[in-house]
C-alpha cells in the first residue's frame, strides 16, 4: 500500500473513532461481552440453527436479569425512602440503636446527623432544575444500554464476518505481523477472561453460603431463599467489569439499611472485600497469571490504571491496552 492511501486510510480512521467517542464505551462493552459469550451463542446457534434466534436467546440471558434487579431494586428503594420521608424519626431511631451497637463494639461513628443532612438535603433539592438534570442523566443511560444491547446482539451473529472483512484490508507485507499479533493478543485476552470468570464462580459459590447464612442469623427469609439466585446474579455481573458484585450487595445493604441496619453494615462490608477488593486485587490477578502468563502486578495496575486514568470506561480499556501491549511486546520479542 503506497504511502499516501496509508495516510488516508488511517485520516478515515481516526475521524469515526472521533465520531464514535461518546458511545466508544458502549460498544467496547459490546465488543468484549459478544466475545466472551461467543461459545455460548455458538451452542444455540447449533440448537436453534439460526445465528438470529441464537443472539437473541444469549442477550437476553444478559437483559433480563439484569432488568428484574434493577426493576426490584427501584421498587424497594422508592418505597423505603418514601418511608423514610414520612416518619424520619422511625428510621433515625433505628440508626440511634445502630451506633450504639457500634458503640458497644469499639466503632464510633456518626451517622445520625449525617443521614439528617442527607434528608434535609432530598427534601430541599426537589425543584425543576434537579429534575430535568435527573431526567437527562437517565436518557443518556438508557440510551447507552439500548446502544450496548442492540451492538451485543449484532457483534454475536455478525462478529466472524466483521473480522473477516478487517482481514482482508491488511495489507499483504504486514499479513504475518498481523496475524502473530492477533493471536497473542487473543491470549492474553482469554487469559484475562479466564480469570473473570473462574473468579465470578467463586464468588458466586461464597455468596450463597454467606448470604443462606445472613438470612438464617437476622430472620431474612429472601436472602436464605434466594441465596442461590442472588450468587447466580453475582456471578453474571462478575463477567462484566463496569458492574460487578457492587450491582447486587450494594443495593441490598441499601434496603437492608432502611430496616436492618446491622444486616446491611455486615452485606456491605462483605461485599466491598469479599465480593470487590480481594477479587480485584487478588485473586483475579492470580488466576489470570496461570492462563496468560502475564505478571499478576501487571494485571493489578490495568484494573488499577485504567478507571484513574479513562474513568469509568478504563475499566474495559485498562486490561484490553494491556493485553495489547503484551502482544506487542511477544511478537517483538519473536
Amino acid at each position: 500500500m503506497e504511502k499516501r492511501q496509508m495516510i488516508l486510510l488511517f485520516t478515515i480512521i481516526l475521524l469515526n473513532v472521533l465520531l464514535l467517542s461518546k458511545i466508544f464505551t458502549a460498544l467496547i462493552y459490546a465488543l468484549l461481552v459478544s466475545y466472551l459469550l461467543l461459545p455460548l451463542n455458538d451452542y444455540f446457534g447449533r440448537l436453534f440453527k439460526s445465528r438470529n434466534l441464537a443472539s437473541i436467546v444469549t442477550v437476553l440471558i444478559i437483559v433480563v436479569p439484569f432488568a428484574i434487579v434493577v426493576a426490584v431494586t427501584l421498587d424497594v428503594l422508592i418505597t423505603e425512602t418514601v418511608k423514610i420521608l414520612e416518619t424520619p424519626d422511625i428510621f433515625l431511631d433505628r440508626v440511634s440503636e445502630f451506633e450504639e451497637y457500634l458503640r458497644g463494639i469499639g466503632i464510633d461513628l456518626s451517622l445520625t446527623s449525617q443521614i439528617d443532612i442527607f434528608i434535609e438535603k432530598i427534601e430541599g433539592s426537589a425543584d425543576i432544575e434537579t429534575l430535568y438534570d435527573l431526567l437527562k442523566d437517565v436518557s443518556y443511560a438508557t440510551l447507552h444500554f439500548l446502544l450496548f444491547i442492540f451492538s451485543t446482539f449484532y457483534f454475536l451473529r455478525d462478529g466472524r464476518a466483521l473480522k473477516k472483512a478487517i482481514d482482508s484490508i491488511v495489507p499483504v507485507e504486514m499479513k504475518g505481523v498481523y496475524v502473530k499479533l492477533t493471536k497473542e493478543l487473543e491470549k492474553a485476552l482469554q487469559g484475562l477472561f479466564y480469570g473473570y470468570v473462574l473468579t465470578a464462580g467463586i464468588m458466586s459459590f461464597v455468596t450463597a453460603i454467606v448470604f443462606y447464612l445472613l438470612g438464617k442469623t437476622f430472620d431474612a427469609p429472601y436472602l436464605a431463599n434466594y441465596s442461590i439466585l442472588l450468587a447466580f446474579l453475582i456471578f453474571l455481573f462478575g463477567l462484566l467489569p463496569i458492574l460487578g458484585a457492587p450491582m447486587i450487595y450494594i443495593p441490598l445493604a441499601a434496603v437492608e439499611l432502611f430496616s436492618h441496619p446491622l444486616l446491611g453494615f455486615i452485606i456491605l462490608i462483605f461485599g466491598i472485600v469479599a465480593l470487590t477488593y480481594f477479587p480485584m486485587f487478588i485473586l483475579t490477578p492470580y488466576i489470570a497469571e496461570k492462563r496468560s502468563e502475564i505478571h499478576p502486578l501487571i494485571i493489578l495496575f490495568s484494573f488499577i490504571a485504567g478507571p484513574l486514568a479513562f474513568g469509568v470506561p478504563g475499566f474495559v480499556l485498562g486490561p484490553v491496552f494491556l493485553c495489547l501491549l503484551v502482544a506487542v511486546y511477544r511478537v517483538s520479542k519473536k
